[in-house]
């Protein structure tokens, strides 16, 4: 329940740290991007909650069963997660290096994990509010009952997204999750990994940090069931003036607009309207969603920061795959 209601109660947004880190980096006066982009520190608040304020909040709001369960808190803890993993036993063979070396993991999501066992069987429940997730997924070492399994995370316009978690070693230190994504027949797989061992103590000064580098950034609302509502997304990049918006009204409208066109003296209504339902629907204040597309048009507009942008994105990227 409780998991649900933060899905519907919180968006999950990567436009508002996206702006913060500009206007931020726009005070400092610094020249250079990538010299403060090392120095900062990401700030997790209710205003825009990636994975890892979603987590953070989740974890706060279990805190109350603690009153009935004392020893909850020492089971319940945020985990890391590694996206598009090529080889599964080439990930999981770095575990030997991890007290030893220093690593360039991208460690690019999180989310909320509990260690169990009883009768002798050993598990972990595991949250997922970062993806939309709004079931709790159960994981056990034997893949018996109550093991989750294979179950259908979204199902919309001919494209159907079906999840899987389970233990990838015998020690029970990582999770892959399996993702199938089919479109008119055609399927594409993507596996993950998660790092069940221990907590992860640096969501924010690793995970948060990355994801304000990001070369896509959405604004989502979700229901309890974790399906979308409605929102707005676009890919950063140069000389980029698209963005799209979607919303409920008389089924899903999904429409791409210009960020130029809300930098005009005087908007055209059918612009605002859309932007306005939008905005209800996304549970924002009267014109908060316009004001800050047009924040989001000023920062495109602004060309060396996007390069220095870009390039300290790349540059994690080939660290990665060095790795």
């Amino acid at each position: 329940m409780e998991l649900q209601k933060l899905l519907e109660e919180h968006n999950y947004d990567t436009v508002g740290n996206f702006l913060e880190l500009y206007q931020n980096f726009k005070k400092s006066h610094m020249r250079s991007l990538i010299e403060f982009f090392h120095a900062y520190t990401p700030r997790i608040s209710d205003e825009h909650h990636t994975c890892v304020g979603l987590a953070l909040e989740l974890r706060y709001r279990l805190q109350k069963l603690e009153q009935s369960y004392p020893t909850l808190q020492n089971h319940l803890s945020i985990v890391s997660c590694e996206e598009n993993i090529d080889s599964v036993d080439g990930y999981t063979a770095l575990r030997d290096t991890f007290d030893t070396m220093p690593s360039t993991l991208e460690k690019e999501h999180c989310l909320m994990c509990m260690r169990f066992e009883f009768n002798g069987r050993s598990g972990v429940l595991l949250c997922d509010p970062g993806y939309h997730v709004a079931r709790v997924v159960t994981v056990m070492a034997d893949r018996a009952y109550p093991h989750t399994g294979w179950f259908i995370e979204s199902e919309e316009n001919n494209i159907r997204k079906e999840y899987n978690y389970s233990f990838c070693t015998a020690k029970e230190t990582f999770v892959q999750w399996d993702e199938r994504t089919t479109k008119n027949g055609n399927r594409e797989e993507f596996t993950g990994i998660i790092y069940v061992e221990r907590p992860y103590l640096t969501a924010v000064d690793v995970t948060e940090r990355r994801n304000l580098i990001y070369p896509f950034r959405s604004l989502l609302s979700r229901d309890q069931k974790g399906h979308l509502i409605a929102g707005v997304y676009f890919k950063v990049k140069l000389k980029s003036d698209d963005f799209t918006v979607f919303y409920q009204d008389m089924g899903k409208q999904r429409l791409k607009m210009s960020f130029s066109a809300l930098l005009q003296t005087e908007i055209n209504e059918d612009i605002l309207k859309k932007l306005s339902i939008a905005n209800d629907q996304l549970n924002m204040p009267k014109g908060k969603l316009l004001e800050t597309l047009q924040q989001c048009a000023e920062l495109l507009r602004d060309d060396h920061y996007l390069r220095e942008t870009l390039a300290i994105e790349n540059l994690i990227s080939v660290m990665s795959e060095n790795n």
